[in-house]
């Protein structure tokens, strides 16, 4: 095999496997408002944190506070979301209203979204 075309075949594979890889993406919370939030999550094996909860409840929730204008890791994808969400539920508490999510329809749609459709990346729940 020539020099040639040991070189263009290196170039070649090298494509491919840079094109065929997916990207990674983080998984967060964002809390805009002036207020601290809580969020209540059972976790699945794929929620990481670095934050720690503040109690967990009765009902087996794991209980973050999210101060005002900060973000909360909480996972990561590799590209689509849906086999890597962090939680099975999610309850979101600021004041007196609570948003729930039950299962992964109700939790994707509350992720922040591109304008015309599909999620947006990384992957953001924003709380406003």
């Amino acid at each position: 095999m020539t020099k040639q075309a040991l070189t263009i075949l290196t170039f070649v594979l090298l494509t491919t496997l840079l094109v065929g890889c997916d990207p990674y993406y983080s998984i967060t919370v964002t809390n805009d408002t002036s207020d601290t939030a809580q969020i209540l999550v059972k976790e699945t094996v794929s929620f990481r944190t670095e934050k720690l909860r503040s109690l967990t409840t009765t009902d087996g929730f794991d209980v973050y506070e999210l101060a005002p204008r900060k973000q909360i890791r909480v996972g990561s994808a590799i590209a689509e979301i849906d086999n890597d969400i962090p939680f099975e539920q999610i309850k979101i508490i600021r004041n007196r209203d609570t948003i729930t999510a039950n299962n992964l329809e109700t939790i994707k749609n509350l992720f922040d979204k591109k304008t015309f459709g599909g999620l947006k990346t990384p992957y953001n729940i924003s709380i406003k």
